[in-house]
């Protein structure tokens, strides 16, 4: 099933030197961009670890087991990812991972972790710790463990998941996953056996979504996006991808035409007050609006990721100074840590809104 994993040979192939080996690391940390698959790479390694069908490309992807690791459910198989602050931390050991596993299914499915304002608090490790020494379930003689967004572990967390890696229980495999390894506890890293992936090329991702039944054109802009900035292939191929994108579009032609009405008429189409998640999205797509705007100015047109919108981006470039785009990226960078601040979301769209109309004003 490792086919899956597409344009990864190098750590494919590291991955099956392990397991053909019998030499597999009790940690794995997977280091990636947004996009490359690290998410797909660590279920299918732990599908590869529990089914008792796997061959050499991995699990089979038929059996109960497979089908189990599919949907979360394997006894032998646990996961961990940053949640909102005070959500599913309460309850039955039972309740807690039932709660987790309906957000790490969502996660799988292309959805976002708790950027913001969340992280993988020290009790769901430890509750993760008491269930990995436990012996395998009938069926498997390992124990799989992966932690997604592994860097949102909060410190005391991590110094209890390096207590784990230091003397790991004979059956237990932790896979953490991570965008860098910086992010992460450099004592936790040393304990762990790396496995870098490599960027995506747009080629990649569009090939792969046309595969998937997405449009050429929406497989060919979520390439783009994919190998300029944040924004994953998944969240481009989702329907409510086009109502953001129009949002930020006008957002930024209100705030550079200095129209306040337009403002708040796009504030109540946000939602009175928007949710971070839907913030966390808006922001990293206005972030490539702007960096195709550097582009422009750059006289490097060719390599803009919204190439279906020339003529606004032109206009754009034309109404923000050199010293206005730098401005707003800075205002951009202050709103995304400031979210995690739990700062009311409609005070940083006022602030970035500001920041357009100032840019606006001067090349008036």
């Amino acid at each position: 099933m490792f086919d899956r994993v597409i344009g990864q040979e190098r750590a494919r192939a590291q991955v099956l030197a392990w397991l053909n080996s019998g030499r597999l690391p009790h940690a794995i940390l997977i280091t990636g961009p947004e996009g490359a698959g690290k998410r797909l790479l660590a279920i299918e390694l732990a599908r590869a670890v529990l089914c008792g069908g796997s061959g050499p490309a991995g699990g089979c992807g038929d059996c109960p087991t497979c089908h189990q690791i599919d949907h979360l459910v394997h006894p032998n198989l646990q996961v961990l990812l940053p949640t909102p602050t005070g959500a599913g931390r309460t309850g039955t050991d039972a309740e807690q991972f039932a709660a987790l596993r309906e957000t790490a299914l969502e996660y799988l499915r292309g959805g976002r972790a708790a950027r913001t304002g969340g992280n993988i608090p020290k009790e769901h490790v430890l509750l993760l710790q008491r269930e990995m020494a436990f012996a395998p379930a009938p069926g498997s003689s390992r124990r799989v463990a992966v932690i997604f967004e592994a860097d949102r572990m909060q410190t005391a967390g991590a110094n209890s998941v390096l207590k784990t890696l230091e003397e790991p229980p004979g059956h237990a495999l932790f896979l953490l996953v991570s965008e860098t390894a910086e992010r992460l506890l450099p004592t936790v890293v040393s304990r762990c056996q790396r496995l870098p992936l490599r960027p995506r090329t747009a080629a990649q991702v569009r090939n792969e979504l046309q595969g998937a039944g997405a449009s050429e054109e929406r497989a060919s802009l979520a390439g783009r996006l994919a190998a300029s900035g944040p924004v994953r292939p998944a969240a481009v191929a989702d329907e409510s991808f086009d109502a953001l994108r129009d949002l930020v579009e006008r957002f930024i032609d209100s705030g550079l035409g200095g129209r306040e009405r337009d403002y708040w008429t796009l504030l109540e189409d946000f939602g009175g007050r928007p949710d971070k998640e839907r913030m966390e999205a808006f922001l990293e797509l206005c972030s490539t609006y702007l960096r195709d705007v550097l582009l422009l100015q750059g006289d490097r047109g060719g390599s803009v990721a919204h190439v279906d919108r020339g003529e606004r981006l032109h206009a754009w470039s034309r109404r923000i100074p050199g010293a206005g785009l730098d401005r707003l990226a800075r205002t951009l960078d202050s709103a995304y840590e400031a979210l995690g601040r739990n700062v009311n979301p409609q005070l940083l769209l006022a602030d970035l809104w500001y920041q357009f109309r100032r840019c606006g004003a001067s090349s008036a």
